[in-house]
């Protein structure tokens, strides 16, 4: 597979054109120059969360946590935060805790943990509904991931009955945790993704299938419509749970592995490539920009945007915001000393807005002549552009349903731009 596809980036050219005549339209990438400044999270005004400060992409401003919380790990819409408290300061014994409504409360421990025997519970995520915080723990050498619900403070030790290893990195609003389990091979041990429901089930996916390389595969992540993804034999994944679909991902050309760590709530995947020995390059996937990952340098080359790291390369792509916006991660280099970088990517470009969002509908598509219009608003003009994205027509129009006459343009494909009532979408148009 070439690094972008020539129809991506033709792509990435008229959405450039189309994003000029709106001024909402662009893309950004900060980079961080302060140590220790790699990010664990995003949400989808830009707030992040490194290691250990907070951070607005706005202002480009990094700030300090409450006194109460040590370090960071993962936050959500409203701001709330997952992250580690003290529970022993002068042994430096943390435990689990979080950030509610701007007050730092603790998880703690179960009643037959012991803290001061090495028993800990690490916190990874919290749910979009800041219902439930996750993490792995062990309870002495037994090690399981931990559900804790901020409603009834319940705090749940989840062992695999098979007696193997487990983790939990992430959690969504269904309480379903995800991450990995062991399951013995002739070698070992095999890590195998796994996700967990509420009823104490372990399912591993895919159905009947175990990896064949051990050390890697987990589920990173998961959405709200229950869509996960991480890495399975050294190759990304996407799992739609309510389908059952397990889909495999190519990796990029010049990589040796990939695997996909976050994923947005409208299906945008963000992750890594291994592109030599201890070397990442952020990768990014979304059906907007093609049927398998790209390299986000790349993405952002194509829209004016240098990466300007030492290296050239992003390293690590750690999380996606939930409306597909912000990326966030960290560069190439020791993980503890890493400088955090955060990227925008206006909606407009990656084609992201989810079903419920849009209030244009089109038909036929493909189209030999006449398409149909029909739209929640009155459409205010219509724009058609080529895929290079030469202007072929501009029509004004002050009603709900249109028609558009295709039949003299040449066979390929159009990008249509509809405004109505001051909002802009932008439709993928084949004419045949």
């Amino acid at each position: 597979m070439k690094k972008i596809t020539f129809f991506a980036k033709s792509v990435f050219m008229a959405a450039i054109l189309l994003g000029s005549l709106n001024v909402a339209a662009q893309v950004e990438l900060k980079v961080l120059t302060q140590m220790s400044t790699r990010f664990n999270d995003v949400n989808d005004s830009g707030f992040g969360v490194t290691v250990g400060q907070y951070y607005n992409f706005t202002t480009g401003t990094l700030t300090s946590p409450e006194p109460e919380a040590v370090m960071l790990a993962s936050t959500n819409n409203d701001e709330n935060v997952a992250g580690f408290m003290f529970y022993d300061e002068p042994n430096f014994i943390l435990q689990a805790g979080y950030r509610m409504n701007g007050v730092w409360m603790p998880i703690g421990f179960t009643p037959n943990q012991d803290p001061t025997n090495y028993d800990e519970n690490f916190t990874y995520g919290i749910s979009p509904n800041s219902r439930y915080i996750t993490g792995q723990s062990n309870i002495g050498n037994d090690y399981g991931g931990f559900l804790f619900d901020t409603q009834t403070e319940e705090l749940i030790i989840s062992l695999d009955p098979q007696g193997e290893a487990s983790a939990s990195y992430a959690v969504n609003d269904s309480g379903i945790m995800v991450g990995w389990v062991d399951r013995p091979d002739s070698g070992g041990t095999l890590r195998v993704p796994a996700y967990r429901t509420l009823d104490g089930e372990y399912h591993l996916i895919p159905e009947g299938q175990l990896p064949t390389i051990s050390g890697v595969n987990a589920i990173s992540d998961i959405n709200s419509a229950d869509v996960m993804v991480g890495d399975f034999d050294l190759k990304p994944f996407m799992y739609n749970r309510a389908t059952n679909t397990f889909t495999s991902f190519d990796v990029p050309t010049g990589a040796d592995s990939a695997a996909f760590t976050s994923i947005s709530e409208n299906g945008v995947a963000v992750g890594f490539a291994d592109v030599d020995f201890q070397v990442r390059d952020a990768i990014i996937y979304h059906p907007s920009l093609g049927d398998q990952p790209l390299f986000l340098k790349d993405v952002l080359a194509d829209n004016g945007v240098t990466v300007n790291t030492p290296d050239g390369l992003l390293g690590t792509a750690i999380s996606v915001s939930p409306n597909g916006k912000y990326i966030a991660g960290w560069v190439n280099g020791s993980p503890p000393f890493a400088e955090g970088w955060m990227v925008y990517l206006d909606d407009l470009i990656l084609g992201t807005n989810t079903v419920s969002q849009n209030t244009v509908s089109y038909f036929p598509n493909p189209v030999e002549s006449i398409l149909h219009l029909n739209s929640k608003e009155a459409i205010d003009s219509v724009s058609v552009y080529t895929i290079t994205g030469q202007l072929v027509s501009n029509i004004a129009f002050n009603e709900n349903k249109t028609e558009l006459n295709f039949s003299s343009l040449a066979t390929g494909v159009y990008l249509v731009k509809v405004t109505s009532n001051g909002s802009v979408e932008n439709l993928k148009v084949v004419k045949q």
